[in-house]
């Protein structure tokens, strides 16, 4: 059985539910797996902590998740706040080839002395290249998914891409595209400088 499991987790308003719901999109919508997502908030929504749960199985035979919520250690985790780094352990994450990975955002978070612990570590200030290079952080959303697309190699750029599609309004689908490129382009170099330290 081949689970993958992903954690997101913030404050509301970041953006952390959306993106679990477009990872289960393209996970089951146009790669036709099998998968879950559950999530939840504080008491106050917006500003809160929050977190989402999606759970992949990449086996085609298998239709059904048997069990809905991620179970540690993860496969990826996105942190998108100080109070979700501050849970975050070493332990939590899987040490298999191609999964262990985390993303932060050194914009919302500070002094995260953990992340220094985790190999496949990558920080992206997600917050400050949303509002500096698009004008908002709402596209956060599309540098992370950029990000986790080409990182976890579970669904295909097409498939992304698709998902982008149907997730933003048409207008704003250029930035948002270009956001999930740049998004991309990190995690690139990302996977470049792991491999040159091997």
């Amino acid at each position: 059985m081949a689970r993958y499991e992903i954690r997101i987790a913030g404050f509301g308003g970041q953006g952390v539910i959306t993106l679990s719901k477009m990872i289960i999109t393209a996970a089951s919508l146009y790669e036709n797996l099998a998968a879950t997502q559950t999530e939840a908030y504080s008491a106050s929504a917006r500003g809160g902590a929050c977190w989402a749960e999606v759970v992949v199985e990449l086996d085609k035979s298998i239709e059904v998740i048997d069990y809905p919520q991620a179970l540690k250690p993860y496969d990826f985790l996105i942190v998108l706040s100080g109070e979700s780094a501050a849970r975050v352990t070493p332990d939590q994450f899987k040490t298999d080839e191609n999964t262990g990975y985390l993303i932060w955002d050194p914009s919302t978070i500070k002094d995260f002395k953990t992340a220094k612990q985790i190999r496949k570590s990558l920080s992206i200030p997600v917050q400050k290249i949303a509002v500096e290079n698009f004008g908002n952080i709402v596209f956060g959303n599309s540098i992370l998914f950029g990000a986790f697309t080409f990182l976890s190699g579970i669904i295909s750029e097409e498939s992304a891409i698709e998902t982008l599609k149907k997730f933003v309004p048409n207008s704003t689908l250029e930035k948002n595209l270009e956001a999930f490129e740049l998004g991309k382009k990190e995690a690139q170099e990302f996977m470049k400088m792991l491999k040159e330290d091997n």
